[in-house]
């Protein structure tokens, strides 16, 4: 099982290409704005994106609209030329943390005042 834990996206740059052969998961925007894909395990190429396909999704108006047609899972990949925006996806290990950590407390709490709670005399 893999556990996620909390995460942002940061821009990166659409044309450098990976320095090494570690893969990520990318978001990219077409050069258009009508289209959103992510990918998983993904490499960026000198002339592409490439990696499997997680999410699409089409702008209709303000807001992005699930494509459930698509393949999940299956490789794809896009031509630098056509990529408008491309972000990372970096994990947040102090969110994840804190958020452990308040859950951690809220289940006690729960657990205390489920037996309970403190005993007055």
């Amino acid at each position: 099982m893999v556990a996620s834990g909390c995460h942002a996206w940061r821009t990166r740059p659409v044309t450098a290409p990976d320095p090494s052969t570690a893969t990520r998961t990318l978001r990219l925007t077409t050069n258009q704005g009508a289209r959103r894909l992510t990918l998983e395990r993904a490499t960026v190429r000198s002339d592409s994106v490439v990696g499997r396909l997680v999410d699409a999704a089409d702008r209709s108006g303000d807001r992005w609209v699930p494509d459930s047609t698509i393949a999940k899972g299956e490789r794809a990949a896009v031509a630098v030329a056509d990529i408008g925006s491309l972000e990372e996806r970096t994990e947040i290990a102090t969110r994840t943390v804190l958020l452990l950590g308040l859950l951690a407390a809220l289940a006690f709490a729960v657990a205390f005042f489920a037996v309970g709670g403190p005993k007055s005399r």
